[in-house]
């Protein structure tokens, strides 16, 4: 599967998964409806998480520290949705202290996104690095703001801006090498 495959998946993935919640107020509410956005979650977000690694990987390269914490933040994703799911299968309610690990794993990601995507912007990665730093931004102002629909709205772009990422990893701009992305990283 190509990588802007994956990311594309993980995008509707993502995007249906919140979206569902706000057209069907029911299913929201209910245990079925907990349990299908936290699977959809998990997906998505391993979908993203093997996006960003096999790039890293097929360069023979040891990621940086904003490729390592974006791989955090994808890892904390899953943690999120593993934990929301889990409770809210047990209990009828996901436990809200999850949230917390939703959070770090958005600061995760800003963080990663920002510092990853202006060094593949320099190495000629326009789209990839474009991609991340809108995932990054779109993500924190949705944390930032909380408030509706401010929070979907952002929430979604930045679920949406993962297939700029994928497809930028997979089609790699002419004058950039696997040399400069590594020193650009550093």
């Amino acid at each position: 599967m190509t990588t802007t495959l994956r990311s594309t998946l993980a995008a509707l993935l993502l995007i249906g998964s919140v979206t569902s919640e706000l057209i069907w107020h029911e299913v929201d509410e209910s245990r079925i409806g907990h349990v299908g956005f936290a699977t959809a979650q998990v997906c998505g977000w391993a979908l993203l998480l093997t996006a960003v690694v096999q790039p890293l990987a097929r360069r023979h390269r040891g990621p940086r520290l904003g490729s390592r914490l974006v791989v955090v933040g994808c890892g904390l994703q899953i943690l999120f949705g593993l934990g929301y799911g889990a409770s809210a299968a047990v209990t009828g309610e996901p436990f809200g202290g999850i949230f917390v690990v939703f959070l770090l794993a958005f600061l995760a990601l800003t963080v990663g996104g920002i510092g990853w995507g202006l060094s593949l912007r320099r190495a000629g990665f326009v789209v990839a690095g474009t991609g991340l730093v809108v995932t990054a931004v779109a993500g924190l102002l949705a944390m930032a703001l909380a408030m509706d629909p401010w929070h979907d709205v952002f929430l979604l772009t930045s679920y949406a801006a993962w297939v700029l990422v994928g497809r930028g990893l997979e089609v790699a701009a002419p004058a950039a090498t696997a040399a400069e992305v590594s020193a650009s990283s550093r």
